[in-house]
């Protein structure tokens, strides 16, 4: 099968960014052709004139056929193409072109940005959804101008959810529920010497620094916290926190390789996730799974279609540092109970998200796709 992959990449690396690379490995190792049609915000969006045009273009972008029409020419002809993200650069005009070239399309919501519309100006609902810029003036502003094409998306035969919790909001937008599957994310399966947490001397936080990822709220709880925090990821906040960190328990590591974040998350005695939205499915939590690493998160979103609390992971109440520390005190007095915990979240892992299991379920969803 030859398969065409669209995508956005942002100006910080993230979880979508690694997803589509880890399902080009999987489709590659299963004997496909995969090509790939990127587009990155930080080589496009450099000067005032870049964001003007980008702006003016926001839902339909001629650049963006051009784009696809000329790769399309040097490739062979193409079965399906699966789109991931779409903004800024790309727009609708995505589907537009596909449609046109008769390439049936998947789409994986890797965010709920369709969700946008349905808020007013004055409803702070909207922030759960993961505001632009932390701004609902900006996200209300923007979602206007994105979705003026938003009909273009009844061209797509197929999209992926990555949990129960993300399908029920979508359906909310008038995306036929038939049209949806749940594909959660995955990983390639890998083994870990899994260490006992009481063996362990740090804890992690590995994400975007933006304040509704939580990292604020994270810092100003753990602020007399008597164990060593490292930070990794970059992101809008990087550099102002890391200027003003006075705390000697607390490092800022910078983005660093999937390779490294596996190896510290092996090395830390939990991983804190405190996102104050709704996440989808973060790649962070399934590395910690298969590291052997405890999971500490916010009990919001599909957080909780992934964990069940004080099973495979730990669930405080978001932006409550009273919940959080109450976590942590228990997490420091029940050792064995961690370690039991840890254990259930790698059977997890090997039971639902390994690149085998993913594989059938994707390619059904693209036999789907080119049957319709």
């Amino acid at each position: 099968m030859n398969i065409l992959q669209i995508h956005n990449k942002y100006l910080f690396d993230g979880g979508e960014d690694q997803v589509v690379e880890e399902e080009k490995k999987m489709l590659l190792k299963n004997g496909h052709n995969v090509y790939q049609i990127l587009r990155h915000n930080k080589k496009e969006i450099v000067t005032i004139k870049d964001r003007i045009s980008t702006l003016l273009n926001l839902s339909y972008s001629k650049k963006s056929k051009d784009i696809i029409n000329k790769e399309l020419k040097k490739i062979p002809k193409i079965d399906v193409a699966h789109v991931h993200n779409i903004f800024p650069l790309w727009s609708y005009s995505v589907f537009d072109v596909l449609n046109e070239n008769k390439i049936p399309i998947v789409m994986t919501l890797h965010n709920y940005r369709l969700m946008w519309p349905k808020f007013n100006l004055l409803d702070k609902n909207l922030i759960k959804y993961g505001c632009f810029k932390d701004s609902i003036f900006k996200t209300f502003f923007i979602s206007r101008l994105m979705n003026r094409k938003k009909v273009l998306l009844n061209i797509v035969k197929k999209f992926i959810t990555l949990s129960k919790f993300a399908k029920d909001k979508f359906i909310q937008t008038d995306i036929s529920a038939k049209k949806i599957t749940i594909k959660q994310n995955f990983l390639k399966k890998k083994y870990f010497n899994i260490k006992k947490i009481q063996d362990k001397n740090f804890v992690m936080y590995a994400s975007r620094l933006e304040k509704l990822k939580g990292i604020n709220f994270l810092l100003n709880t753990l602020n007399n916290y008597d164990t060593q925090l490292k930070i990794f990821g970059d992101g809008p906040l990087f550099s102002k926190l890391k200027k003003n960190n006075l705390n000697k328990n607390i490092f800022f590591c910078g983005h660093q390789p999937t390779e490294i974040i596996d190896s510290e998350l092996n090395k830390s005695k939990f991983l804190i996730f405190p996102t104050e939205y709704y996440e989808n499915m973060p790649m962070t939590i399934l590395q910690a799974f298969r590291s052997g690493t405890l999971v500490v998160a916010s009990n919001i979103g599909s957080v909780k279609n992934i964990i069940k609390d004080g099973y495979n992971g730990i669930l405080f109440n978001p932006k409550d540092s009273k919940s959080l520390q109450n976590k942590l005190n228990w997490i420091s007095k029940n050792n064995d109970a961690c370690n039991k915990i840890v254990l259930n979240a790698f059977n997890d892992f090997i039971r639902n998200y390994t690149d085998d299991l993913n594989y059938d379920l994707l390619i059904n969803i693209y036999n789907e796709a080119i049957k319709k």
